[in-house]
């Protein structure tokens, strides 16, 4: 097989996870009917039951500390994370979802997991298991980089 057929075929694998990142997201935004983002989503999905930083959610999302503050700016509006200052050192701030963001962050990864099921419904049981397969192999080499 040549270089460029191989090209060819992964910039289409390529083009298909972005398509699918793209339909997963337009499927949980906001569109008045209280869907988290999901860029929200993986915010507090990283903040957890951890006590994050500024900068450390900055640098998970890979954007600026600028945009993690507007980021987080409108989740601390919404209620669903709050910034809890360390005593006596008011330079020190850390980002703690609240109740209220572990329901959202619940019911958005409930939201997507449906979404993804039913688009792996069109999968057989064999299908499932190679794409399982595969996904797990190219995470692993990612995670390894």
């Amino acid at each position: 097989m040549s270089d460029i057929e191989t090209g060819d075929r992964i910039d289409r694998i390529v083009a298909l996870i972005l398509t699918a990142r793209s339909l997963i997201h337009e499927n949980t935004t906001c569109k008045g009917g209280g869907r988290v983002s999901l860029l929200h989503l993986i915010t507090l999905r990283f903040i957890g039951d951890e006590r994050r930083t500024m900068k450390e959610i900055a640098g998970h999302l890979a954007i600026t500390a600028p945009s993690a503050t507007s980021l987080i700016n409108g989740l601390i509006r919404d209620g669903v994370v709050r910034r809890e200052e360390k005593t006596g050192d008011r330079r020190v701030v850390r980002i703690v979802m609240t109740p209220k963001g572990k329901a959202s962050m619940k019911k958005g990864v409930e939201r997507i997991s449906r979404n993804i099921r039913h688009g792996l419904e069109t999968l057989t049981r064999k299908e499932q298991t190679e794409l399982t397969r595969i996904l797990g192999k190219t995470v692993n080499h990612l995670r390894e980089k």
